[in-house]
């Protein structure tokens, strides 16, 4: 079967949904498939989604979302700083309850989503683009004018039309985690541990859900190997004989359901992110976080801006790279800076090691907040740094 659409999305992630709701809100005909079967249901993820993405996609009626109101830090030879918010900076929520509310958002029907989808071979020329797929074990053509990649940190379209060369194993991070569902219920505290007693000079995480909590960790993947620990061995460590979080998991009878793992693009800025009538969003263009691995919010905002530069581009019948340059200008100009600086920060953890770096940042009361504000997606990662970091940074920091 051969169908013709405007717009092909491959991946039902946050940026692929998000794409397709603004397709859906201006009338334009696309199809979007995935291999999943629920959007979310087993993507390995903390599952943190800040406060400015629920304002700014109308995202308040996610399932069994737990406000988070307060931050915990722990690096290398300081004490674990606390800081508590008048109001929530965001929700802890399980990732298939986030499709769900991203799926339930897509309204109208100038569209087809199509879960249960294989995506096979890809072409695109100057006459348009042929993507194969694969649906309850039948085969098919789908042709379109355009394609938007967000099928993740690995993203399908780099195996036949390469629109840049893959990050390589220094940009990429892995990472490990946990399910954990609990007997009594856990306080909504966002823990980050930073340090090589946490990871393989990454960080590690434990964003807790009521009963259920997502304990994590990584690192870049030339670290991890390099690394004498097996990765889970952090986590252990975590769960084991690291307080407050052993005696908070012991006291509300934990038991581990999952073990899962995923690949974190922590690249910073990666171009090009389009090319041949092919526009990557979400983790297939890098857009998440180096300092802190968040993705939700880029991804989301990726998405939608791509989607925005197809309509324009259906509309003027306009395919060529440089009508699809205007999708790389847009998402840097909106987080861009974001990605930049926590790259930047991110090598100065490496560089320079968490426990010097955790002193630096975390000198004063005001400081410790200024970073749990960046943590929780609340304040930019440069405006973090510039009120945060001595002045002999700051001073480079305005001149970069």
């Amino acid at each position: 079967m051969t169908v013709d659409t405007n717009v092909v999305i491959i991946g039902a992630g946050p940026a692929g949904l998000t794409a397709a709701r603004r397709l859906s809100e201006l009338d334009i005909e696309y199809t979007l498939i995935s291999r999943e079967d629920r959007p979310g249901a087993y993507k390995a993820c903390g599952g943190y989604v800040p406060g400015r993405v629920l304002d700014e996609f109308g995202l308040n009626q996610i399932p069994d979302a737990h406000d988070v109101r307060s931050i915990r830090m722990k690096f290398p030879g300081l004490e674990m700083k606390r800081v508590d918010f008048d109001q929530p900076v965001g929700v802890n929520v399980n990732r298939e309850n986030l499709g769900k509310a991203l799926l339930g958002k897509i309204e109208g029907d100038p569209g087809e989503i199509w879960l249960e989808t294989e995506c096979g071979l890809i072409e695109s020329s100057s006459d348009g683009c042929i993507v194969r797929y694969t649906k309850e074990n039948e085969s098919g053509l789908i042709s379109s004018n355009l394609i938007i990649d967000a099928s993740g940190a690995n993203p399908v379209s780099l195996r036949f039309n390469p629109v840049r060369n893959r990050p390589t194993n220094s940009q990429i991070g892995y990472a490990v985690q946990y399910q954990m569902k609990t007997k009594r219920s856990l306080d909504i505290v966002n823990d980050f541990f930073y340090g090589s007693e946490f990871s393989p000079r990454g960080y590690a995480w434990n964003f807790p859900r009521g009963h259920e909590t997502v304990l994590g960790t990584g690192g870049i993947i030339d670290t991890i190997r390099t690394s004498e620990k097996r990765t889970t061995t952090y986590l252990d460590n975590l769960v084991e004989n690291t307080d407050p979080t052993t005696n908070e998991l012991q006291n509300a009878g934990y038991e581990i359901v999952q073990r899962e793992a995923a690949l974190m693009p922590l690249a910073g800025i990666v171009s090009p992110s389009y090319g041949k009538r092919i526009m990557l969003a979400g983790d297939a263009a890098c857009q998440c976080s180096p300092i802190t691995g968040e993705g939700i919010h880029y991804s989301m905002s990726g998405g939608q801006k791509a989607a925005e530069v197809a309509i324009e581009c259906v509309r003027k019948k306009d395919f060529t790279d440089k009508a699809l340059s205007r999708y790389e200008n847009s998402w840097t100009k909106a987080f861009g800076s974001d990605l930049k600086w926590g790259l930047w920060l991110q090598k100065r953890f490496l560089e320079s090691g968490s426990s010097s770096m955790g002193s630096t940042f975390l000198r004063s009361d005001k400081s410790t907040r200024v970073i749990a504000e960046m943590l929780a997606g609340a304040r930019t990662v440069r405006s973090a740094i510039l009120a945060a970091a001595p002045g002999y940074l700051v001073s480079k920091i305005r001149r970069a």
